[in-house]
């Protein structure tokens, strides 16, 4: 396994990536949806929106993060609830960039998932109890 600031970089990258790759799927595909109701092919509409394939790609980046972290002997009851995390940064970026709404509930359930993070990195780490 690699050392913990190691795979901190890793997991932080990998939240990084899946949370404004969903961010751009999302400015992709109101775009996409533009061109085809103008009348334009799918297909030629996928590809005259540079953010759907940035947005994919930052998603494979996610992926081969995970994978990663899977390689070095972290054990997925302890990568994927941390991958939580994405969904704080999603929130966050979908207020400031998509300005969404995020009410006071959407708030407390971002605390609870960030509270859950923090109980389960504290669990142990790669099949090595605490």
């Amino acid at each position: 396994m690699k050392n913990p600031i190691t795979a901190v970089f890793v997991f932080a990258i990998a939240i990084a990536s899946l949370s404004v790759g969903n961010i751009l799927l999302k400015l992709g595909m109101t775009r996409y949806d533009t061109l085809t109701a103008a009348g334009m092919p799918a297909a030629q509409a996928v590809w005259n929106v540079p953010q759907l394939t940035a947005g994919a790609l930052l998603m494979l980046t996610q992926f081969g993060c995970t994978m990663t972290l899977f390689k070095w002997g972290w054990d997925v009851s302890v990568v994927l609830p941390v991958m939580g995390l994405c969904y704080v940064g999603t929130a966050i970026l979908g207020k400031w960039i998509l300005d969404e709404p995020v009410n006071a509930t959407r708030w407390l359930g971002i605390i609870l998932i960030m509270a859950g993070v923090f109980f389960v990195a504290r669990s142990g780490v790669a099949g090595k109890p605490s």
